[in-house]
């Protein structure tokens, strides 16, 4: 008999598993492939074997791996929780381990973020701490593959609009989590200042006037206007920003909060997040329930312990640059559902284009909200 004929089936199926491993390890890997096998139970149940130890020291024995695609949004990476049962070799007991896992198609992407979530969790934002990230717990790079501690907690959108001492709660803690990040004085190597703004703004306004061209004047009017007002202005400090600080991306508790998906990183203003998440806030309630103002009381509560936590910002032009990111995540959001989504909402368009002019007319923060 040859060597094929003599093999056991679990050698044969070792086999299978290691070689479906070497092609998601391949580079021209499509994502559909990619998704499959990282789905596959046997398969990642193959590879965490290989891994477990460094995630999880002591004697533990991998039974079971349930993956599950946690997001599935257009545009946004493979994401996947994997639920693993693991057996004590001390005893019978088992118990249970959620672990998500980030397949990035840009390896040097992937890698950069574990560092730089190493960097936040010993920089304070660990375990210990009310305002944490996950834990990052390493990254596989022949596979591209970011493994972390799942985010514990409901996501912030579940209480905006409640206006209720539990959402206004937590709506400072997210504020004090912000404020926390925006004044770490050691920025890590390697974070780089945003630098691309006026080529988003003006091709977000290009292709939706190509779209709509009875607004392109309008739009490239108003980005011009955007361009001008978003450079950092002189003697404004920049500060290492969460770069898509979004409702939905924040997991809170009674008394924590715990922030996800540092891809977009960077040197920036920081008034970058205090726009984006009050304009993401807002656009958010209003798809859910036709109003943008519902959620005000959330968003006043968390600009006022931000201003009050801040010591480092220029609080004179504060106001007028927060507005001016704000305009910046209404234009890309008007981008995203026409040209992205490709939904002709014409009545969301409409409102999101005068939340955008209405933000380029503030001047205070009670004009921001």
């Amino acid at each position: 008999m040859n060597g094929m004929e003599t093999q056991t089936p679990l050698i044969q199926e070792l086999g299978y598993v290691l070689s479906q491993i070497d092609q998601l390890a391949s580079p021209p890997t499509l994502r559909a492939i990619a998704l499959e096998i990282l789905t596959s139970p046997d398969i990642m149940k193959g590879l965490f074997q290989t891994t477990l130890a460094q995630i999880h020291p002591g004697g533990l024995i991998l039974v079971h791996c349930r993956p599950k695609v946690l997001r599935k949004r257009l545009g946004s990476r493979q994401v996947i929780i994997y639920r693993l049962i693991l057996l004590n070799e001390t005893g019978p007991k088992t118990r249970s381990v959620e672990l998500v896992g980030k397949r990035y198609a840009d390896g040097a992407e992937g890698e950069k973020a574990f560092c730089l979530m190493q960097q936040l969790w010993e920089a304070g934002f660990g375990e210990d701490s009310r305002f944490k990230i996950p834990k990052p717990l390493c990254y596989l790079p022949d596979f591209k593959l970011l493994i972390q501690e799942r985010a514990h907690g409901a996501l912030l959108p579940k209480y905006l609009g409640r206006g209720d001492g539990a959402a206004l709660a937590r709506a400072r803690m997210v504020a004090r989590w912000l404020a926390k990040l925006h004044q770490l004085e050691t920025i890590p190597a390697g974070i780089n200042a945003y630098a691309d703004d006026e080529t988003s703004v003006h091709d977000f306004a290009y292709q939706l006037g190509e779209r709509h061209p009875y607004l392109a004047s309008r739009l490239e009017e108003m980005a011009s206007a955007i361009c001008a007002r978003i450079a950092c202005p002189e003697g404004i400090a920049l500060a290492m920003v969460h770069g898509d600080f979004h409702p939905e991306n924040i997991f809170v508790t009674q008394n924590r909060v715990t922030v996800i998906d540092f891809d977009n990183f960077c040197r920036s203003d920081p008034a970058r997040d205090l726009g984006y998440i009050i304009a993401q806030t807002r656009a958010m309630v209003y798809f859910s329930t036709g109003l943008l103002e519902a959620a005000d009381l959330e968003i006043r509560a968390f600009l006022h312990v931000y201003l009050a936590a801040t010591t480092s910002q220029d609080m004179r032009t504060l106001p007028a640059r927060i507005a001016t990111f704000a305009a910046r995540a209404c234009l890309a959001n008007m981008y995203y559902i026409s040209c992205v989504l490709q939904n002709e909402h014409l009545e969301a368009l409409s409102v999101l284009l005068m939340e955008m002019e209405r933000f380029m007319k503030a001047e205070t923060v009670e004009d921001i909200v």
